[in-house]
């Protein structure tokens, strides 16, 4: 079958132009290597081989699973397969979401190093990481009330940790006030899961910022960069 697929290859290669060529190779990276064909297909944020991912920038998330979370802690204003994806990385994940059913699609899933956490009052959802009375090693503003949420965030993010802002190309003030606390900026724009549309996911760090990275040789270079230790 292998033998087969590269003499078909083979062909087309010398029957369509390089410059189309080269397209359709570009479609077949975002499309299968990345699996956004599934995400849109399934509407659901899955990766291609259909594990969890956030539905954040696809550089966002290969720049992510870089870094070793095991002992990290992560609270999230917004819940989803992001939630699942973290689970399975850090020590723990709280997450606080104020659907109805969405929570209980959530809750009745989770793992036992999540905690979800129903409030759809606004004060009680944007207060609910001040409720947990600890600073978090990494705070996901991915939900409602994103600018008042991020007030709570800077408070209560560690003292080496980091902060992601989902669209944050929306999100000018978030994004500014963020910064004037002293934090590093780094843009991820492109792609991601189910969108047809490029969008930012910013990932803001602490100074002293040093988590430890599961690879000596970085950056990887590679799609799947978890299984190539």
């Amino acid at each position: 079958m292998f033998i087969i697929k590269r003499i078909i290859f083979k062909i087309l290669g010398r029957i369509i132009p390089r410059n189309i060529g080269t397209q359709l190779k570009n479609f077949k990276i975002l499309a299968i290597d990345f699996g956004q064909w599934r995400t849109i297909k399934e509407k659901s944020c899955i990766d291609r081989e259909g594990n969890f991912i956030p539905w954040y920038t696809y550089p966002a998330i290969e720049f992510l699973k870089q870094f070793d979370f095991s002992e990290k802690s992560v609270f999230e204003w917004g819940s989803g397969n992001s939630s699942f994806f973290w689970s399975i990385r850090t020590k723990e994940v709280i997450s606080v979401e104020d659907d109805k059913k969405w929570f209980d699609l959530i809750n009745n899933n989770k793992l036992d190093n999540q905690k979800v956490i129903l409030h759809e009052r606004k004060d009680d959802y944007i207060n609910s990481i001040l409720d947990e009375n600890k600073n978090f090693d990494i705070i996901i503003i991915d939900g409602k009330y994103r600018y008042e949420s991020s007030k709570n965030a800077i408070k209560c993010i560690g003292k080496n940790g980091l902060i992601i802002l989902d669209n944050s190309d929306w999100h000018p003030k978030i994004v500014k006030m963020l910064k004037n606390h002293n934090l590093i900026q780094i843009d991820f724009n492109g792609f991601g899961p189910i969108n047809g549309y490029t969008w930012t996911t910013s990932i803001f760090l602490r100074r002293n910022f040093n988590f430890k990275v599961k690879y000596q040789l970085k950056p990887i270079g590679d799609l799947n960069i978890e299984g190539n230790e």
